[in-house]
């Protein structure tokens, strides 16, 4: 693949679930499997970033995406997903910020990619969506790409 986009979304769930008496958290499997459920081919995200800072693969960079349909990112933009609702939690959690600029900065020295081909959902030129959320907060993302120091406080 050429990878000349990543796009950042999040998964507009909670971060777990009830099934039966468990409560069980949102996870790249889980994902897949609702992915899987609706007919897809497998997970839609390239990686999916958990709450706790931890990123997991999902579907293999080998293989387009399922994550924006608009501006052919599909078949450009690598998908990295948050785990979380950011249109209705207030804060991306401290080490999930982390676990996701440490994952974008990665991305972007193997792919060689500068930061304005970082994008988040809803800026992708004719989407309409909120993705990552009204309350992900774009300018401290984009500050500690450029070289800030990680850290919300």
């Amino acid at each position: 693949m050429d990878w000349q986009k990543i796009v950042v979304h999040h998964s507009a769930s909670p971060v777990s679930v009830r099934r039966g008496r468990d409560t069980i958290p949102v996870n790249a499997a889980m994902i897949r499997e609702w992915h899987l459920s609706r007919g897809w081919s497998d997970i839609g995200y390239h990686f999916v970033i958990l709450p706790d800072g931890h990123c997991e693969e999902g579907r293999p960079l080998y293989r387009p995406g399922a994550h924006c349909n608009v501006g052919h990112r599909n078949f450009i933009g690598i998908g990295v997903c948050l785990v979380g609702n950011f249109s209705e939690l207030e804060e991306v959690p401290e080490a999930q910020m982390n676990g996701l600029i440490e994952k974008v900065k990665a991305l972007m020295a193997e792919f060689r990619l500068s930061i304005e081909d970082i994008e988040l959902h809803r800026e992708v030129p004719g989407a309409a969506t909120e993705c990552p959320g009204r309350y992900f907060p774009a300018d401290f993302f984009r500050e500690n790409l450029c070289g800030g120091r990680i850290s919300t406080q």
